[in-house]
């Protein structure tokens, strides 16, 4: 609902949201060749009480309620605008587990968070403004499967036990400046802080790479951005940007009965400098544009004993459109070349460690490490499209 009188705009909504969803691991026998008598759940492994044997079979439940009120206030003909505004979130999850012999057979969580949310914009030209604003954010635990125990098939013990991790909260600032005309420039200053920062990971189970989600306690993230874009002149549009990153874990995490000295350390999955460059040409028949990117080093453990060095990629698209042909309206082909360099390097990760080496703990104990792993980019990959309008 929308409230408008006079310089002021007053806004109040609700949403909700309902997803029911099963989660079941299952086994097939195999032929020789690697293939399955049946892709849908026929002819499974059974018990001898003929149900199917399973490592995971959950019922998933999650509904989520959420209100917000908003306020807007123009002054000054217009050039300064106030915003205030505040949501509330509620999610209930909730699960069973029909493993039998599972420990924890009712399994979820109620997570409920206040986010407000303030921002100011002036608008010294009409063509540049600055602005400010502070926000808030949630994110409840991100995976079903944090929830309930998954089994492996060489024990009879829970290789992945219900895990009691905290939503995630974030306060973040930012302040900058806007230009809009045949050059558009935007900076800012950020500061981000987050606590009960979740770590997106995976651990493997019979092989298969299941969420399991890292809780790294406090965040800092603080930096610089911006970029510089060309529009179209003479067909030709450049674009530059690029930030500087300084994120940092805010304490020590537990491990075990100890506490590894994480504090300080940079944080994972954080480069401290990435950029880009590209330029793209159009001129209604004829187009094209390439891109290059540049990201740096990361760290893929919590207590930066381990990392992937900083790496780059390049992408080209060329095409022709034609204005119509017959019946069909803009047929177009185009090719696009991916990392045209055909280089091979580390693109991402598929799981992140606390620490990749045996590391001495706060209390003294010795903390064994374990390997993160990591994703391999493709090679160079070319690929052709026609497509067309009717």
């Amino acid at each position: 609902m929308t409230w408008k009188a006079g310089a002021n705009i007053f806004r109040a909504g609700y949403i909700y949201s309902y997803i029911a969803l099963e989660e079941p691991i299952y086994y097939a026998p195999v032929g020789y060749d690697g293939s399955i008598a049946n892709r849908y759940s026929k002819y499974m492994v059974t018990l001898p009480d003929g149900r199917e044997y399973r490592t995971l079979d959950m019922n998933f439940k999650h509904q989520m309620n959420e209100i917000f009120i908003d306020d807007e206030l123009k002054l000054l003909g217009g050039r300064l605008t106030l915003d205030a505004g505040l949501r509330y979130l509620m999610i209930t999850r909730w699960a069973t587990n029909l493993i039998p012999g599972v420990t924890h057979y009712n399994v979820g969580g109620s997570y409920s968070q206040p986010l407000p949310q303030v921002s100011a914009s002036y608008q010294i030209t009409p063509n540049d403004q600055i602005y400010i604003d502070g926000t808030t954010s949630y994110r409840a635990p991100a995976s079903v499967q944090v929830y309930g125990e998954v089994f492996s098939t060489s024990s009879p013990n829970p290789a992945s036990k219900q895990s009691s991790l905290k939503g995630e909260y974030a306060i973040g600032e930012e302040i900058g400046y806007r230009h809009y005309s045949t050059v558009n420039v935007a900076l800012s200053l950020f500061n981000y802080n987050i606590t009960n920062n979740q770590i997106t990971s995976s651990q493997y189970i019979n092989g298969i790479p299941l969420p399991s989600p890292i809780e790294a306690g406090g965040k800092t993230s603080r930096g610089a951005q911006g970029e510089i874009g060309l529009r179209p002149w003479h067909h030709w549009s450049p674009y530059v940007s690029a930030q500087y990153l300084h994120a940092t874990t805010d304490n020590n995490i537990i491990k075990g009965n100890d506490l590894l000295p994480t504090r300080g350390k940079r944080a994972v999955q954080s480069p401290e400098f990435s950029a880009a460059v590209g330029i793209s040409y159009d001129d209604g028949s004829v187009f094209g544009n390439f891109a290059f990117n540049y990201v740096g080093s990361q760290y893929s453990t919590i207590m930066n004993d381990e990392k992937i060095p900083g790496y780059e990629t390049a992408n080209i698209t060329l095409g022709y459109r034609m204005r119509k042909l017959w019946f069909a309206e803009h047929p177009q082909f185009q090719l696009n070349v991916v990392n045209i360099g055909a280089r091979n390097y580390l693109s991402g990760f598929q799981s992140i460690s606390t620490n990749a080496k045996a590391t001495r703990g706060i209390y003294g104990t010795t903390i064994a490490g374990s390997s993160p792993l990591y994703l391999s980019a493709g090679g160079v990959a070319a690929i052709a499209s026609l497509s067309t309008g009717f």
